[in-house]
């Protein structure tokens, strides 16, 4: 009787193995998952990137960058963060601005309030021979540099 306890036990520990390896397997993914994330977003004095969403399967990405709304007037905050987000972008480079995180796009489109609330945009591509800084009008008022909502 002893030796048929000690093989189902046996038994049962073994089959226990896969299961209990199984179930600590998350654990190990859940601890480094938050290490491959805990890498902060660039930021900076008035300005810090919410978003990067990715165009298409391309490499290139449009950054979402959220400005200090006691900021929205100072150009060199924009400078800045355009400074630190496209530095490593030397074909491709494309941010957007928001001073209200609730406006900040999710995507690529956005909706009708999101653009009014649009702060400024600025485009690089190197391939079409493209860089422009554009701001809302009520951020710059000389027509050649702003859009108008």
């Amino acid at each position: 009787m002893n030796k048929r306890v000690v093989g189902v036990t046996l038994f049962a520990f073994v089959l226990s193995l896969p299961v209990s390896a199984a179930l600590s397997q998350p654990e190990l993914q859940s601890e480094q998952q938050p290490q491959s994330q805990a890498q902060p977003l660039p930021h900076g004095d008035g300005w810090r990137l919410v978003r990067s969403v990715q165009l298409g399967n391309s490499k290139n990405y449009i950054h979402m960058v959220l400005i200090d709304s006691k900021r929205d007037m100072d150009q060199a905050v924009y400078g800045a963060a355009l400074s630190k987000i496209c530095r490593s972008e030397p074909d491709f480079c494309r941010v957007r601005f928001w001073n209200e995180e609730r406006h900040v796009a999710q995507a690529i489109s956005f909706t009708d309030a999101q653009f009014k609330a649009l702060r400024a945009e600025y485009i690089f591509n190197r391939a079409g021979s493209v860089q422009q800084m554009r701001y809302a009008c009520t951020v710059v008022s000389d027509k050649n540099q702003c859009f108008s909502h």
